[in-house]
């Protein structure tokens, strides 16, 4: 069994060949980066999707002739919430709204009547991260373009339609519009009607794990590929980040610490008076949800200190700030990281970066453990939420950029208060969206044999939390919570 994974996220788009026992065969990476363009608007130009697609299936192609063998399965994997105008055959209208883009904060205040009807849905109250505000700035701002597009399409919607044909989109990216409802997992006609959405130009939804379809003759032939590959949607990438750490049973909590911060806990259903203080989200297990929070600067945040104060490193050297923040241990500065705004609990767009308790004698080794601490403390906060409706933490698994600082790991046990683990293969989208194609292609019975197989090699470091440092940690805790509320009441 051969399955092509391919991945596409904010900064790049990759393609993983894995073999029946979850081993790497092949693997490519392209970089891309959206483009800023000040007054909070992020956009991207569609064509580096469809290129990268292009040339991440060429390099599949060339292997797969060179080897002797045959893909049994593309699985795709994506970022959940840019919008892209599609015309009928499928061409950009626009460039993409992309998920970080700030014109349509102005819904947040708009539509705030409609909160708790929108919660009570869709999963979370509304919020310029999710994708049917930007497309009510579309139809309100472009209605020409909006006439003009066939689907408003997130970025695996436009590459599902470029392999298959077919205008599909699976619930784990409806879950991210707050125009599904995620009880019975179609678009929801008064949330349609809520942001002026007409559903005809919303893509049809299926489960997470479903066949889209097959690799068109054309496309197929382009590159060198026989035609009617399956083409697999695994789900979003936050979930498949969550299957690819084993999080299938409630309490089970994983977090991943990349561009931004994200915690997902597993639930077998969606709680009984849950508040919007949380998003909850469709698995990408099919008929299971997830409770999750974000933190929407983490390692952006960090790479911006190196860039900005530690001029004699280039952005791939981080020895000298990892050493400092390992030496500024105990330090009293208090970091609240709001790069970018707030997001969970209280999805605060005002909300502003800052540092406090800041002496003369500060290094800037302080500053850089104060911004990773800050980081946990507010991973923290959302976990002392998620608890409550889990009715306590079974167990905590962590990946992502950030857990390559010596020092990070053993910060988020200390700070959250629980073991947290850290397996050695760091690749838990990539191999989510393996686990999803393994089932789909029915290799095997069930998500946690599959989970098992995709780990079978692996090993896993376990951070136990220091007692030493745990009522340091406590009080800087409520220290923390208590300068955003006075900042931000």
């Amino acid at each position: 069994m051969f399955v092509y994974v391919i991945d596409v996220g904010t900064s790049s788009m990759r393609g993983i060949l894995y073999n029946e026992r979850a081993e790497v065969l092949m693997k490519h990476s392209i970089i891309r980066r959206p483009e800023y363009l000040g007054n909070g608007r992020v956009e991207e130009d569609p064509a580096d999707w469809r290129d990268g697609l292009l040339v991440l299936l060429k390099v599949l192609a060339d292997y797969c002739a060179s080897e002797g063998i045959t893909p049994d399965a593309i699985s795709l994997t994506a970022q959940r919430s840019s919008v892209i105008p599609l015309d009928k055959e499928g061409v950009p209208l626009a460039p993409a709204i992309m998920w970080q883009d700030k014109r349509t904060a102005v819904y947040e205040e708009r539509l705030e009547k409609y909160n708790d009807i929108i919660f009570s849905k869709a999963g979370s109250r509304i919020n310029p991260v999710f994708s049917a505000c930007k497309m009510t700035w579309i139809k309100e701002n472009e209605p020409e373009l909006y006439e003009k597009a066939y689907k408003l399409a997130v970025i695996p919607d436009y590459l599902t339609w470029l392999m298959t044909g077919n205008f599909y989109t699976d619930y784990t990216y409806g879950s991210r519009s707050l125009l599904m409802n995620l009880r019975d997992c179609c678009w929801d006609e008064e949330l349609l009607k809520i942001f002026q959405m007409d559903e005809v130009k919303l893509c049809e939804l299926v489960a997470p794990g479903s066949m889209m379809g097959g690799l068109l003759p054309s496309l197929a032939a382009s590159v060198g590929l026989p035609a009617g590959i399956p083409v697999i949607s695994a789900g979003g990438d936050q979930q498949c980040a969550a299957l690819g750490l084993g999080i299938l049973h409630n309490g089970e909590v994983e977090i991943t610490t990349g561009t931004g911060a994200f915690l997902l806990a597993g639930i077998d259903s969606l709680p009984a008076g849950v508040k919007p203080h949380v998003i909850c989200s469709a698995s990408a297990v099919p008929g299971r949800y997830l409770l999750e929070s974000s933190v929407l600067t983490c390692c952006s945040a960090f790479d911006w200190f190196l860039r900005s104060f530690y001029p004699e490193c280039d952005s791939s050297d981080y020895s000298t700030i990892n050493r400092e923040v390992s030496e500024a241990a105990g330090t009293p500065i208090i970091a609240l990281p709001y790069f970018q705004g707030r997001a969970t609990p209280d999805w605060n767009s005002r909300a502003e970066a800052s540092f406090h308790h800041v002496t003369l004698a500060a290094s800037r080794g302080e500053f850089a453990r104060a911004i990773l601490e800050g980081i946990c403390h507010e991973i923290d906060s959302n976990l002392s939420i998620v608890r409550s409706y889990t009715g306590g933490i079974r167990a905590v698994r962590i990946c992502g950029g950030l857990t390559k600082n010596p020092v990070f790991p053993q910060m988020e046990a200390d700070i959250l208060g629980e073991p947290v683990c850290l397996f050695s293969n760091e690749e838990a989208t990539a191999l989510g969206a393996w686990i999803q194609g393994a089932m789909a292609l029915k290799a095997f019975t069930d998500y946690p044999h599959a989970f098992s197989a995709s780990r079978r090699n692996d090993t896993a470091k376990v951070y136990m939390p220091d007692e030493e440092r745990k009522e340091f940690y406590e009080k800087k805790q409520k220290e923390f919570e208590e300068l955003y509320g006075r900042l931000y009441a």
